[in-house]
């Protein structure tokens, strides 16, 4: 692939107070980002190295293997953490536990999930779906981790499927509950993994936010995260 490629102005990502070079976020994948391999990412350069998933039921129970997970090197910062949860009083008290216990920096939730097992319970990305519940569990979120200056993002999917697109609506009702940025993966929940990602839903959502957008989807290689940028105009990418 040509490395000929228009390359954006060179900008930090601001995620709250906390300044991101260069603007990349490494996605939180399941077995795979613990503490070792967050270690050799950073290695190449900066970013946000997200840990493991954490589930907000698991975390106020204070399962033993769930508070494990919550493990950052020395000099891991800024630390982030992604929750789980379809509860509004759950992921606040999870989050809650986060910044009291300074767990973390930065506190992502997860609304992209496309496993069927959890959208079929209207969790993961078939909960924007749910507008009003959606909007409740990320002020809850904003909220708790306001006190200690703990920022909030959000990841989701265009919707469950192409029929039911949410990502606008999900987006600006994020925005108007406090986040510090939205990432989109330009996938719908059924088509999971397959087909092409869709990188003009993810120019559009860039238009609507004033809050920074991050990109996800299809990025194979270095080249493919500076054409994502030039494309659509987001502000940092998300690699998984």
């Amino acid at each position: 692939m040509s490395s000929e490629l228009p390359v954006p102005a060179a900008r930090p990502l601001s995620i709250g107070p906390h300044e991101v070079w260069p603007p990349v976020v490494l996605a939180p994948m399941a077995g795979i980002t613990n503490v070792g391999f967050r270690q050799l990412c950073r290695e190449q350069g900066g970013g946000i190295y997200v840990c493991e998933m954490i589930t907000t039921t698991a975390l106020v129970e204070r399962n033993p293997k769930t508070l494990r997970m919550i493990a950052f090197g020395a000099d891991e910062r800024p630390r982030s953490l992604q929750l789980y949860g379809v509860d509004p009083e759950i992921t606040a008290a999870a989050v809650r536990i986060v910044v009291e216990r300074d767990l973390a920096d930065h506190i992502d939730l997860n609304f992209g999930c496309p496993v069927p097992k959890v959208t079929r319970k209207g969790g993961g990305s078939a909960l924007p779906w749910r507008r009003r519940l959606f909007a409740r569990i990320v002020r809850a979120a904003v909220a708790a981790a306001a006190p200690a200056g703990v920022p909030v993002t959000v990841k989701m999917r265009k919707g469950i499927d192409d029929e039911h697109l949410t990502y606008v609506e999900a987006g600006l009702a994020a925005q108007d509950a406090g986040v510090a940025a939205v990432a989109l993966h330009g996938r719908t929940a059924a088509q999971r993994y397959s087909g092409t990602a869709d990188w003009d839903a993810i120019a559009t959502l860039k238009q609507e936010l004033d809050v920074p957008v991050l990109g996800n989807g299809d990025i194979w290689e270095a080249d493919d995260a500076l054409r994502m940028v030039a494309h659509t105009g987001v502000d940092g990418v998300v690699v998984g």
